[in-house]
C-alpha cells in the first residue's frame, strides 16, 4: 500500500485512499504497516472494522524504539495491542522486518542475541495464537541489519525455535543484494509463508531486470509455493507503475 496519497496525512485516510489505489490497480489484497494501524483512533478502528475493511498482511511490526535485544520496556504491551488491532482488521500475517528493533548491539555475541530473540518470539506467539496471526521473519540484507540477512539463516532460526505461529518470509530484493541462490526457496518450502518482490534496483517488478523476477517466480513454483506475493518497492508514479507490476506478476505466475 502506498504510504501516502497526495496531501492526505492522517492514518485513517491513508488507509482508505491507499486501499482504493491498490484495488484500482488490480491487486487482490492489502499489505500495510503496523504503524499506520497503531496511529488510528479507537473509533476509527471500529469504523473500519464495521465496514468490513480488511488488511490481510501487515509489515514493519516493531518500531526502532522498542529494541528487542535490549528487552525494551513496554515491548510486550505494544505487541499485544498491535496484534489486537490487526485482528480487528482481518490481518492473518505480520512481517517482522524491523531492522532497527532487532539490531544486535556491538557488545552482544550471536548466541546471546539468538537466545533473546527466541524469548521475544515465544512472547509474540502467545498473542499470535490468541488472535490467529502468523508471524513471518524477514531476512534483511547486510546494509539494513546485522542479524539474519539471508533466507537460509532465517530458516535455521525458524527451525531452531520451532514455534507454531512463527514462519519465514523471502524477499527477492534482499536475496539479490545478498546474492543468495534462488534454489534456497525450494530448500525452505515447508516454512515459507510470505514473499516480497521487487526489481534488483528496488523498483517495481518488471522495471528493468525482468529475467530475475521471472526466475524468482519459477523457483517459487518449483517449491510448490501457493501463498501471497506482495510488491514491496519504491514508486515514482504509483498508479502507472503499480499497474505494470500487477500485469507482469500475473503473467509470470
Amino acid at each position: 500500500m502506498p504510504q501516502g496519497v497526495g496531501s492526505v496525512e492522517n492514518s485513517f485516510d491513508v488507509l482508505k485512499f491507499g486501499a482504493k489505489a491498490v484495488y484500482d490497480c488490480g491487486y487482490d489484497y492489502l499489505e500495510a504497516t503496523v504503524g499506520s494501524i497503531m496511529a488510528l483512533e479507537p473509533e476509527e478502528i471500529d469504523k473500519l472494522s464495521s465496514e468490513g475493511f480488511k488488511i490481510e498482511v501487515c509489515n514493519s511490526f516493531i518500531p526502532p524504539k522498542y529494541s528487542i535485544m535490549n528487552r525494551a520496556s513496554g515491548l510486550e504491551e505494544y505487541v499485544c495491542e498491535a496484534m489486537r488491532r490487526m485482528h480487528l482488521l482481518g490481518c492473518d500475517t505480520v512481517v517482522l522486518g524491523s531492522g532497527g528493533a532487532r539490531k544486535v548491539p556491538d557488545n552482544m555475541d550471536t548466541s546471546e542475541a539468538e537466545s533473546i530473540f527466541g524469548e521475544f518470539l515465544l512472547m509474540c506467539n502467545k498473542y499470535c495464537e490468541k488472535y490467529s496471526i502468523t508471524l513471518v521473519l524477514e531476512p534483511l540484507n547486510y546494509k539494513e541489519c546485522n542479524f539474519f540477512n539471508t533466507v537460509s539463516h532465517g530458516a535455521r532460526l525458524v527451525k531452531r525455535y520451532d514455534i507454531k505461529n512463527v514462519k519465514l518470509l523471502a524477499d527477492a530484493y534482499h536475496m539479490s543484494v545478498e546474492k543468495e541462490p534462488l534454489s534456497t526457496l525450494c530448500d525452505v518450502s515447508d516454512i515459507l509463508c510470505h514473499v516480497h518482490v521487487a526489481d534488483p534496483e528496488r523498483r517495481y517488478p518488471g522495471y528493468k531486470d525482468k529475467e530475475y523476477i521471472k526466475a524468482v517466480a519459477e523457483a517459487l513454483k518449483s517449491a510448490g509455493y501457493n501463498k501471497r506475493v506482495t510488491v514491496e518497492c519504491g514508486f515514482e508514479d504509483f498508479k502507472t507503475e503499480a499497474v505494470l507490476a500487477e500485469r507482469f506478476l500475473r503473467e509470470i505466475f
